[in-house]
């Protein structure tokens, strides 16, 4: 399969480029976390979780911002990601990501939405 790729001029190593940054408090307790993969000049927001007692002040946009600058630093012209209907569609849009798939039904009386960001503008 790797070999299929590269004839394609997609070249794949066989561990993609991992990003983690975490955000903790004095105490040393995780309240935050973003984690992102790089392949093919693009980047994949895998997980991004803050902790209910510091949403809505920012962290979310400041970890999402860091990694989009590293993304684009490492020569990334796209971000995507997916979320849940119950999860983050509106913080997505927001920060100017645009749906362009959804399933809906999943899991039952939800959906899951797919998102992306051009970050050569």
């Amino acid at each position: 399969m790797l070999a299929y790729h590269s004839s394609k001029g997609h070249i794949r190593k066989e561990k993609d480029d991992y990003l983690s940054i975490v955000i903790k408090n004095q105490k040393n307790n995780i309240l935050g976390a973003i984690v992102v993969s790089f392949r093919w000049g693009a980047m994949h927001i895998e997980t991004l979780w803050i902790n209910e007692s510091i949403r809505k002040k920012g962290w979310g946009t400041k970890l999402m911002k860091k990694v989009e600058k590293e993304a684009i630093k490492r020569k990334c012209h796209l971000s995507y990601t997916d979320t849940f209907s119950w999860q983050a569609p509106k913080f997505y849009e927001k920060l100017g990501y645009t749906l362009y798939g959804k399933l809906n039904d999943y899991p039952k009386g939800g959906s899951l939405s797919y998102y992306a960001k051009r970050l050569d503008k």
